[in-house]
């Protein structure tokens, strides 16, 4: 199966959450509202599926963290 490209993703599920069956999978449920989609989800078999925020179409978002592993 191929990759979904995330610019179609903006395209057709912007400002919403689109939950797959693996990282990159197929789509499964999606919603403006997480718990919504979680149910939407649930319903299809799909207990613990993979979640991400697409932004709006045409929005970049960077996120930047820092990570220690060092007390």
């Amino acid at each position: 199966m191929s990759k979904i490209s995330f610019a179609k993703l903006q395209q057709k599920y912007g400002g919403m959450y689109v939950l797959t069956d693996k990282p990159d999978g197929k789509v499964v449920a999606t919603s403006k509202n997480l718990g919504k989609a979680f149910k939407e989800a649930e319903k299809k078999g799909y207990k613990y599926p993979a979640v991400q925020f697409v932004e709006p179409y045409g929005t970049l978002a960077i996120y930047e963290a820092k990570i220690s592993l060092r007390d």
